[in-house]
């Protein structure tokens, strides 16, 4: 154990009250207000200067010493609209709202990472921003943020951040360069036919029809259009139309997703399928209207940053406990907008310990971490802070 990984755990009590206490008052997204309070009276207890009510409810605190290299460690807070069935002293007190992500871990670790590096300040020359993000779970927080200037006055060189994730045994991480997340895109189809008795379809244009041609073919874009070795998802999660059975309506809507991991598929998917949507419509005697809804880019790892965050996790956790390399994930992550400006690299922290149960996914009502993962995250980000700004 090195020195940082000592520091951390010399706080791991603190860390996990952070981590209790947020878990317990989860916020929706964009609502993070008490969330925010609690980091402020943080912030302020250590004196810590801070901006707050950044992009409605973020906050970017900054800790300085010398005019050199700039770091930005990034936190999401929001938690998701889930009722919490694990029976544990910190479940969340809030009905049908549950951090159910590990963002109060992430918000928790990175506070202590704050209190860490603002300790022990005379160690590093240069700037660290923390960024206290909020609505990465929805239409997300990361872009408003950054309008608001926060990679300026000093200009950021780099930027990192964590995940939680129970597929990966506490005390180990993943880090690998390169595409990380995928561009988790949404679509929306309307088809116009000609509404009619279900007795007679010939004097009508059935969009229920056209509708099933239309989900056929947009499976054929990954199976003969995309190469087999990269990766792309197209899902339709909805259809709606017509509400009797012998009614043959005038309109279906289909709702779907598109996941890519790079830009230019990205475009090309999007393409794709309106080039179905317009042919087979054509050929059935329909009319349509197509909308391809972007939510975030791609999250892509810097090789520089990711290479830096594997020297920070041997270090603290030793080689044997960090996993490079691997496959992306389909989900997104709306930390790819700082990829986009600066170079950036999310890690995954591991969270899984089937002794104590917790083996369950994100996004699961029994979702939960294994608190002996904090103090590794706060360890792992202040050794990679301090290796970053004096190299």
């Amino acid at each position: 154990m090195n020195d940082v990984m000592k520091l951390a755990y010399g706080i791991k009590e603190q860390v996990v009250a952070d981590r209790r206490y947020l878990h317990q008052n989860p916020e929706l997204s964009f609502q993070e207000y008490n969330t925010a309070d609690y980091i402020s009276a943080r912030l302020d207890k250590l004196g810590i200067p801070y901006k707050k009510g950044i992009a409605q409810t973020g906050i970017l605190a900054e800790i300085s010493n010398g005019d050199r290299k700039c770091l930005l460690i990034r936190a999401d807070m929001d938690a998701l609209p889930l009722q919490e069935k694990n029976n544990v002293s910190y479940a969340s007190q809030a009905e049908e709202i549950m951090h159910a992500c590990g963002h109060d871990a992430h918000t928790a670790i990175l506070l202590n990472t704050c209190e860490l590096l603002w300790k022990h300040k005379d160690l590093f020359k240069g700037t660290v921003k923390f960024v206290f993000q909020p609505g990465e779970e929805t239409t997300g927080g990361a872009q408003p943020m950054i309008s608001t200037g926060i990679l300026k006055n000093p200009d950021v060189d780099g930027c990192i951040a964590l995940h939680m994730d129970s597929d990966i045994p506490t005390g180990k991480i993943r880090i690998k360069s390169g595409p990380m997340y995928a561009s988790p895109d949404d679509f929306a189809i309307t088809i116009t036919g000609k509404g009619g008795h279900g007795a007679e379809p010939h004097h009508a244009v059935d969009p229920i029809v056209v509708a099933a041609h239309i989900i056929t073919q947009l499976q054929t874009i990954i199976s003969r259009n995309v190469d087999p070795f990269q990766e792309a998802v197209i899902t339709i999660g909805s259809i709606h139309a017509g509400h009797a059975t012998n009614i043959i309506p005038d309109t279906a809507k289909l709702l779907g997703t598109a996941r890519t991991l790079t830009n230019e598929m990205r475009e090309f998917i999007s393409e794709k399928i309106q080039n179905v949507v317009k042919s087979v419509c054509q050929c059935y005697g329909a009319d349509y209207k197509y909308e391809f809804i972007k939510l975030f880019p791609p999250l892509i790892n810097d090789n520089k940053i990711s290479d830096l965050i594997l020297e920070s996790g041997k270090r603290c956790i030793g080689e044997n406990n960090c996993i490079t390399g691997g496959l992306p994930t389909m989900a997104g992550e709306d930390f790819a907008y700082f990829s986009q400006e600066v170079p950036s690299a999310l890690f995954k922290l591991g969270c899984r310990n089937e002794e104590k149960g917790i083996v369950y996914p994100i996004h699961n009502p029994q979702f939960d971490i294994d608190e002996e993962s904090l103090p590794i995250g706060v360890g792992i980000f202040t050794d990679f802070a301090l290796n970053f700004l004096n190299s």
